[in-house]
């Protein structure tokens, strides 16, 4: 006689196969929660860490940005300084410049040149005079240019006069003063550059 087995056993197969369906979902599901939780976490630690190292530039550039300002306000009084101090090396280099510039007009004036009125204005020095002849008067501007604080002599006007029997000519001359001579710069010079260094 045939075996027939009468028992449900195609529903407890499915039965089987729908739990282990179940099982593998669950399993999928906890897995993929747990790898979610992990990508979560690492980002959360990478952007804290980004964070904390923005955190810490942030403090660094205001330090740096302090100190630039702080060395900003250092190189303005160094200018001031430097300004300051080349006022006053003019000013101790010209302090004899006009006692040198009388001394110099005296030793180019020749014999023959009578002069009356100097005036000083700025750096140039109008003379007014007279003179026996006009190779006087050249010779002078002759000696201004071998000056070392007159320079550049310029002829005004040269006008002949007759003036207790003796011709005379009237002329005027302007005169340039050099501003820092060769012999300032070597007498002074090396005061100027230690105050300089």
């Amino acid at each position: 006689m045939a075996n027939i087995n009468l028992l449900p056993w195609r529903e407890e197969a499915r039965e089987k196969q729908k739990r282990d369906y179940m099982g593998t979902l669950a399993l999928v599901f906890l897995m993929s929660s747990l790898v979610a939780y992990l990508s979560l976490s690492l980002i959360e630690g990478m952007t804290e860490n980004q964070r904390s190292r923005n955190a810490y530039l942030k403090s660094e550039i205001s330090l740096l940005d302090a100190q630039i300002e702080e060395i900003s306000k250092i190189t303005e009084r160094k200018k001031d300084i430097e300004r300051r101090t080349e006022i006053i090396l003019n000013l101790q280099q010209s302090r004899n410049l006009p006692t040198h510039v009388l001394d110099e007009l005296v030793r180019i004036v020749p014999p023959g040149i009578y002069l009356s009125s100097i005036d000083k204005k700025g750096s140039v020095l109008w003379i007014e005079g007279r003179s026996e002849s006009n190779n006087n008067v050249a010779n002078m501007m002759r000696k201004v240019k071998t000056s070392e604080y007159l320079d550049d002599p310029s002829m005004q006007s040269i006008v002949a006069q007759n003036e207790e029997l003796r011709l005379l000519q009237r002329f005027k001359l302007r005169i340039a003063i050099r501003e820092t001579s060769s012999f300032e710069l070597d007498a002074g010079g090396n005061t100027a550059q230690g105050a300089k260094k």
